[in-house]
């Protein structure tokens, strides 16, 4: 999850000697770009690059990449950060993943990137039932094992997923509890007592230890140890309040909230996650 500290910017820009407070709704938590990018490059080449298209029930057409290969021993099925799109930053993304010898599949979110959507507002309730529809699409077409990962906005996406389907594992990065404590986490420690931030009621519900509470898959959080946007000490809240024995922390020494999946270490963790029951 990706937002602007356009709160705190403002404050300094006008005045710290009144108190501030600042209404978020979820139309501004949900991605929006109304360009359309330049195809994925090439990172790996052993693999095969393809282009995937899905059309939800209400004429939205999700579209991403589909990196793969006959020889991958599993595929991840990739929910960015908000802000974060396929053309910009999936090269990146992708290429820990193609290190891990893995298939890679990921969309941009509906109105976003490559994707089209209807005119009209877009709510999280419009990403969740697109999430649903793209999960069980990829299942379909895909064998053998399926890790959801989901970075920052999209480990919000992926946990109501998982609240929602069975999955063979869950990989949670850059994360945190809930939407209220991800946005406090945007306000500089000077700026907080002359700033409030307020969640409209869609995004107040948003609480990843509600939505993993009866998760019975293996899950792994990662975190970057200097993630100043999703603190790694927000992270392992998270962890610790899931009751579960088959989950793993994982935090990432000189990483910050991008970089984590670049870190050998988090490779190598995600390795031996592969091979958690």
């Amino acid at each position: 999850m990706k937002c602007n500290r356009f709160a705190a910017l403002a404050l300094l820009v006008t005045s710290m000697s009144a108190c501030t407070t600042y209404h978020y709704t979820s139309q501004q938590f949900v991605p929006k770009d109304p360009g359309k990018l330049n195809h994925l490059k090439k990172t790996a080449s052993d693999y095969q690059f393809d282009n995937i298209d899905y059309t939800q029930t209400d004429g939205a057409i999700s579209r991403g990449i589909w990196i793969h290969k006959p020889s991958a021993e599993f595929t991840v099925l990739y929910f960015m950060g908000a802000g974060v799109r396929v053309d910009a930053n999936g090269n990146n993304i992708a290429k820990a993943f193609t290190q891990l010898n893995a298939n890679f599949i990921s969309f941009d979110y509906r109105d976003f990137g490559r994707s089209d959507a209807p005119k009209g507002d877009v709510r999280l309730s419009d990403l969740e039932r697109d999430t649903l529809a793209l999960y069980d699409h990829v299942r379909k077409i895909t064998p053998g094992k399926l890790i959801v990962h989901g970075h920052s906005f999209g480990s919000f996406v992926a946990a109501r997923l998982a609240s929602m389907r069975t999955l063979d594992g869950l990989v949670l990065e850059g994360t945190g509890t809930t939407a209220q404590a991800y946005s406090d986490n945007l306000i500089p420690w000077f700026a907080k007592p002359f700033v409030t931030v307020n969640l409209d009621q869609e995004l107040q519900s948003i609480d990843n230890r509600v939505s993993l509470k009866q998760f019975q898959a293996p899950l792994m959080i990662i975190n970057g140890a200097n993630d100043v946007q999703t603190p790694a000490a927000t992270a392992k809240e998270l962890y610790q309040a899931l009751n579960k024995s088959n989950k793993r922390f994982e935090e990432i020494r000189e990483a910050g909230h991008m970089n984590a999946m670049s870190k050998p270490e988090a490779l190598t963790a995600y390795r031996e996650f592969i091979q958690m029951k």
